[in-house]
């Protein structure tokens, strides 16, 4: 890469373009990398956007995914808090994606291939391994052209979806790039739908998802409008995606997605009849390729009203004519009616389980086709005819509905809807509801012939069903049986077809039953007529007796319910002292115990750093020893080498070497004696190096004056003869060199007269040329004070914009602030008043207890006889003992002390407190 910086962007876009002129894009593409990524150009400008095109280009041309994705990540940083960033960030962000699109169809059409032709590639992400490169050269009749042509459509295919996926990445979480977004997702979803791209598909699924959820996360409570509507956009485009490639349950699970979008509040405008007319559709043909008939009807349910409601408008408005209207809701009663019809009918018996894993899944669904709970096949039933969409229904099917669910004639109901089949058969838009259809009619006759026959041959049964083989008949038998669809055995041995079950906890014979039990109670009630007057006339007079003593019994209550509340509030009052004593002892245990566990984790920790450092000063003293050991038996070893000879004195004391020494051992050696020898061994190989200096310096002296003395004639004579070489060279260098110099002034004076002849036209080239930098300088300047002039009006308008907003800002805290002070003293005024009614009542409530104790003091005590003797008319076998509400001995399980009238609401058993007075 190129480590040249610029000062000024647009010297980095001349470089750049002249490299390109010459061929070298790869170092132009450096160039502008160098401008893109360094923090010194952080300020938007027009040529920025320029620079970061022609960088978008290069990377295009040269396939650079990376390269391009880190330079819109720092494009994006420097231009979205710009002015006039958003609009920059859509221009290169179209453009970057118009060029790898524009690519990809040039390949296309240089390798004369479709999408078809990449249908079978797997991933575009997955790297070629040796073994597909070899099966495609095997398996492949191209030529090795049209190979290479095909192998750059897929590259190309692969930078252009690695394109998509940059951009989405670069634009998410940005509402002033939300429109830019929303557009980039739904041309990714059209590049899956064109070149039948699942893999890619599912990838872009997750990563929107990752995108909308962090969305959702930071801003979701925040959207405006136009951040819905785009949300909803995306969400469409993605069923529509899932759909059109059969990705069926990424298409249910991209419905709920957009369900969930449809139904956030803020998204009620957005809600419009063709979204959610294409909404419902999509849906319809999920449920319907997963075989749910009964959700697949509500669908089209919501389909044939909103569609209603539609051209109803359009009528009104004169769009269209009524009788185009009429065939088109003609059209959909029929789809709704045979899907109503087709949903299969509920089985038999209904098993109760307590927990069923599909109820979920059921609920997930109704709520996708707005329903609050799961619709049954009844209901949907009755929707279609109240709404009378089995009357507006193609003639050849208006009676389809009356011979399913409202006759009952099993020997004539396969020739009743033969006519039907045809038609629905040689229907193109209803065909795909045959199939279905005929099942449900199956099963209506099976269940209309078990009413009335018990067996039946399987011979009669065909000629009954002959709309359908008698293959696919047993085989739909065998199906509903295990449904609980119909109770049928089919008998081969014999030809026969067993209708019902006989055995014995058949629903036959549980309805049997019932009946006998209830004929059994009437008769019973009929015989015990006498015995039943005498029990209601006990009763009416242990109730009179009742009603006497009533006041008594009331006076008892209250006493009973004073003494409840004493000792309750006693025990309570008790428990809470004791429940503070446990609390405050305990936290007096926690606050010891963590002073103590505080105290000794200070402890531990400064044992452990004292022995720490004392562990690194014994560390680091013993590498210090080490150290000096190694520096001693080095300078021994090298005295050694010097003298050639074995020296003992290599081996310290202990007679080993510092490799042979572990660290006890060198511990116990004095730091101090290895100074010294430390030292001492360095002036002794100091001295004897002097003294090899000196002996070689006198050695060197005699050799070089020997030589000299030698050397002395040789010279003289060498000098001579280099003397009348240079002579020599010198007289024929200089003759050469006047020689061409004649030439050469000769050859200068017959250019000259030649060009002599243009003067009058460089005066003319040059007038022109001063000319034109005279006009463009003018130009420039104009320019220079007309943007100086629109920046001074921009800055203005900011700061008008800006005092406006400061402003607003200032009466909108203002008004909060007044609003706040409204509001406390509202509140304020609402707890005195509240206050003051507790008090009131709580002043009543005193008042009728004084009155209680005083009647209770004044009053005798309770007549005991009377009580005895009518509980003991209530404890007779024959009287109802459930209806003793008053009796002490039977009185409620839930009532503690014996206060039966204690009232769910009253906390100490007085059903006539208030429940704000303790």
């Amino acid at each position: 890469m190129s480590t040249t910086y610029f000062q000024k962007p647009e010297n980095a876009l001349k470089r750049a373009e002249e490299l390109i002129g010459v061929g070298q894009k790869s170092a132009a593409l450096d160039v502008l990398e160098t401008v893109i990524k360094p923090k010194r150009h952080r300020t938007w400008t027009a040529t920025l956007e320029d620079i970061l095109k022609k960088f978008l280009s290069l990377c295009t041309e040269a396939r650079e995914t990376k390269r391009a994705k880190e330079g819109l990540i720092q494009y994006r940083q420097i231009a979205q808090n710009a002015a006039q960033g958003p609009e920059s960030i859509l221009k290169v962000v179209t453009s970057f994606i118009g060029d790898g699109e524009r690519a990809v169809r040039e390949a296309e059409e240089r390798a004369g291939l479709g999408a078809e032709a990449v249908a079978s590639l797997q991933d575009l992400e997955a790297d070629e391994t040796p073994e597909t490169m070899m099966l495609s050269v095997l398996t492949c009749d191209l030529s090795d052209t049209g190979r290479a042509d095909r192998d750059n459509y897929v590259r190309w295919l692969r930078f252009l979806w690695e394109s998509y996926r940059t951009c989405l990445e670069v634009l998410k979480n940005n509402q002033k790039l939300e429109e830019l977004y929303a557009d980039t997702a739904k041309k990714t979803f059209a590049f899956c739908v064109n070149y039948k791209r699942k893999v890619e598909f599912r990838r872009l699924k997750e990563l929107l998802k990752t995108h909308l959820n962090m969305s959702q996360i930071s801003q979701f409570s925040a959207q405006t409008e136009s951040g819905l509507r785009l949300r909803l956009e995306i969400r469409a485009a993605q069923l529509n995606a899932a759909t059109q490639l059969e990705l069926w349950q990424l298409a249910f699970e991209s419905a709920e997605d957009l369900h969930n979008v449809l139904s956030h509040p803020s998204n009620r405008k957005a809600q419009k009849s063709k979204v959610m007319m294409n909404y419902y559709d999509k849906l319809a043909q999920v449920f319907w390729v997963s075989e749910n008939y009964l959700f697949h009807a509500c669908a089209m349910q919501r389909i044939f009203h909103l569609s209603e409601r539609q051209l109803n408008r359009e009528v009104s408005k004169g769009d269209i004519s009524k009788e185009q209207a009429q065939a088109q809701l003609r059209s959909l009663a029929s789809k709704v009616l045979l899907g109503a019809v087709s949903v299969p009918p509920p089985a038999i018996k209904q098993q109760d389980i307590d927990f069923d894993p599909e109820k979920d899944k059921q609920i997930r669904m109704a709520a996708l086709v707005g329903h609050n709970s799961v619709p049954q096949r009844r209901s949907i039933l009755s929707d279609v005819v109240s709404k009378n969409m089995n009357t507006m229904a193609y003639p050849e099917l208006v009676d389809l509905f009356k011979v399913l669910e409202g006759e009952f004639d099993p020997l004539h109901l396969g020739e009743q809807v033969k006519p039907m089949f045809a038609f629905v058969e040689k229907s193109e838009e209803l065909k795909k509801y045959l199939h279905p259809l005929k099942k449900v009619v199956l099963l209506k006759l099976i269940q209309q012939l078990s009413q009335v026959y018990v067996t039946m041959r399987i011979a009669d049964f065909a000629k009954l069903a002959d709309f359908m083989s008698l293959h696919d008949c047993e085989k739909f038998i065998v199906e509903a049986v295990a449904k609980n669809q119909a109770v049928v055995r089919l008998d081969h041995k014999n030809g026969t077809l067993n209708l019902g079950d006989k055995g014995l906890e058949s629903e036959n014979c549980r309805s049997q039953l019932a009946n006998v039990a209830k004929g059994l109670q009437f008769t019973l009630d009929i015989i015990q007529k006498d015995l039943k007057e005498q029990m209601r006339s006990q009763k009416v007079e242990a109730l009179k007796q009742l009603a006497e003593r009533l006041e008594d019994e009331r006076k008892m209550m209250s006493s009973r319910r004073m003494q409840i509340e004493e000792r309750k509030e006693t025990l309570e009052r008790e428990m809470h002292l004791k429940a503070m004593e446990e609390d405050r002892k305990r936290k007096q245990e926690e606050e010891e115990r963590r002073t103590y566990e505080e105290k000794r984790k200070e402890e531990d920790k400064r044992r452990r750093e004292e022995a720490k450092l004392q562990q690194e000063r014994e560390e680091k003293e013993l590498a210090e020893k080490k150290r000096l050991k190694e520096q001693v038996d080095a300078l021994k070893a090298e005295e050694k080498k010097g003298k050639g000879k074995k020296d003992a004195a290599v081996i310290d004391a202990l007679g080993k070497s510092v490799e042979e020494l572990d660290d006890d051992e060198l511990k116990n050696i004095d730091k101090n004696a290895l100074i010294k020898a430390k030292k001492e061994q360095e002036e002794k190989l100091k001295r004897e190096a002097e003294e090899r200096i000196q002996a070689q310096v006198v050695k060197m002296d005699h050799l070089e004056r020997a030589r000299r003395e030698n050397e002395r004639d040789l010279l003289a004579k060498v000098f001579e003869e280099q003397k009348e070489h240079d002579k020599l060279r010198w007289e024929v260098e200089s003759k050469q060199f006047l020689e061409n110099h004649k030439k050469k002034h000769e050859e200068d004076l017959v250019i000259k007269q030649r060009m002599l002849r243009m003067t009058p036209d460089k005066s003319v080239f040059e007038e022109m040329v001063k000319k034109r930098r005279e006009l463009q300088h003018e130009k420039d300047k104009a320019e220079h004070w007309e943007r100086t002039r629109k920046e001074r009006e921009r800055k203005k308008r900011e700061r008008e914009e800006r005092e406006r907003r400061e402003a607003e800002e200032r009466a909108r805290k203002e008004a909060e602030e007044a609003e706040k002070r409204r509001k406390m003293e509202e509140e304020k005024r609402a707890r005195e008043e509240e206050r003051a009614r507790l008090d009131a009542v709580a002043e009543k409530q005193r008042q009728r207890e004084a009155e209680i104790e005083a009647r209770r003091e004044k009053d005798t005590a309770p007549a005991a006889p009377a009580r005895e003797a009518a509980r003991g008319v209530l404890d007779r076998p024959t009287m109802d003992r459930g209806s003793d509400r008053w009796g002490g001995g039977d009185r409620p399980a839930g009532d503690r002390w014996g206060g039966g009238d204690r009232s769910g609401g009253d906390r100490w058993g007085g059903g006539d407190r208030p429940a704000g007075d303790r």
